[in-house]
């Protein structure tokens, strides 16, 4: 009995390893490819091509080496792998619109988290990209954002890491991929939100063994902060708001400035809402969560060293960590 369960320790530990090495090969192809673009796009720049400064130029630096290169790399990897697909089922719409709203604190409170922890580490002088990024919104970034990155990421941390080592306990391949999508957005300010919804969408997925429900969640997620969000933001008008004096309104700036404050407010008022609804569904809905017992079940003695203990994990990890760190030192 004792041999049989160390042959199956073993097992485990091969496997994550291999997932984890997996994920090193997609962090090092991504990091690859993005060099050679940028360089390709400064000797343009050099050579006068005025093409090679426009934005979506810049976008496709970003995205491509992920999305065209990074995740085939590890999907080929992962392919050796023997995946269990599982019986699919179907999660209704009231419990499928209650993990929608449940997504809503955690994104929050994370993002709170999130950008108090940067804030700490480097002094106050860290700046979250994604802001940045997301601050002109246009059709095609809101189609990678809300749409492609959604499908492709869940299809990777969610379908084919849960398929490869659901069977070593559901609660273990929930955290795995929880805790690696989290890591694979490399810095601090994601972390926490990322880390958090992670769980949520892999307790959907590992519950229904279909990939729509955690799809869905996650577009909404992305839609409601890097499209909805920068959209209705856009609609202020800064400068016209900073120019008006509340001692002597001026009937005309404030006939300009009202109508996108007022849409602003109503979009933070009905956000908090959803953030409160949601709140309480995760509380009153915490202790109904249902993990059925694996095949393969690692006992819990043995599960941190066969899960995080090898080499595919720690590099993976440590590679993370280290990009986590160097986006925050050269701040400080």
């Amino acid at each position: 009995m004792e041999e049989n369960m160390q042959v199956r320790v073993s097992t485990a530990k091969a496997c994550f390893s291999r997932m984890g090495a997996a994920l090193v090969a997609m962090a090092i192809a991504v990091t690859v490819v993005q060099v050679v673009l940028l360089i390709f796009v400064n000797v343009l720049v050099q050579m006068g091509v005025t093409m090679a400064q426009a934005t979506w130029v810049s976008w496709l630096v970003t995205f491509l080496p992920v999305y065209g290169a990074g995740v085939p790399l590890a999907l080929v990897i992962l392919k050796k792998l023997p995946a269990d697909q599982g019986e699919q089922t179907n999660l209704g719409a009231g419990r499928f619109v209650s993990l929608v709203l449940m997504c809503f604190p955690i994104m929050y409170i994370g993002n709170v988290v999130g950008n108090v922890a940067s804030s700490l580490l480097s002094s106050g002088q860290a700046e979250n990209a994604l802001v940045d990024m997301v601050s002109e919104i246009n059709i095609w970034k809101a189609l990678v954002l809300a749409v492609v990155a959604p499908i492709v990421e869940e299809f990777l941390f969610r379908k084919q890491l849960i398929d490869r080592c659901v069977r070593y306990g559901e609660k273990t391949a929930i955290l795995f991929s929880a805790l690696t999508f989290a890591l694979f957005h490399m810095n601090l300010f994601q972390f926490f939100y990322a880390f958090g919804l992670g769980l949520l969408f892999a307790y959907a997925y590992v519950r229904t063994r279909c990939l729509r429900y955690s799809i869905v969640m996650h577009m909404v997620v992305n839609f409601t902060g890097s499209v909805l969000a920068p959209l209705v933001l856009s609609q202020v008008d800064v400068e016209a708001l900073s120019n008006l004096n509340l001692q002597a309104v001026d009937e005309t700036l404030l006939a300009q400035v009202l109508p996108g404050l007022m849409l602003y407010m109503g979009y933070i008022l009905l956000y908090l809402v959803v953030v409160i609804v949601g709140l309480v569904l995760l509380v009153v809905k915490r202790k109904k969560l249902v993990f059925m017992p694996a095949a393969e079940e690692l006992p819990k003695e043995e599960r941190l060293r066969a899960v995080y203990g090898n080499v595919g994990v720690i590099v993976f990890v440590a590679l993370c960590v280290l990009m986590i760190v160097g986006n925050l030192i050269p701040m400080i």
